[in-house]
């Protein structure tokens, strides 16, 4: 079985994690942080196309106001 973690823009350069703090009101330029550490991860809206190209064409999971839940 091939089992791939989400990564790339997702993930937490400086701890690893994939946990992001998203304002409410985020919109495609906001800046989001890593909840767990603080760190920078990028601006929304990138991260949202980071999501969709990773995890889009299995049509399984979907990224509902910061949260990836199954379809």
């Amino acid at each position: 079985m091939d089992t791939k973690r989400l990564d790339h823009k997702l993930d937490c350069k400086a701890c690893g994690r994939i946990l992001m703090h998203i304002p409410d009101n985020a919109e495609e330029h906001t800046a989001i942080h890593c909840s767990q550490c603080g760190a920078y991860l990028g601006e929304w809206g990138e991260l949202q196309d980071d999501f969709k190209k990773q995890a889009g064409g299995t049509q399984a999971f979907d990224l509902d106001h910061g949260n990836i839940v199954k379809k």
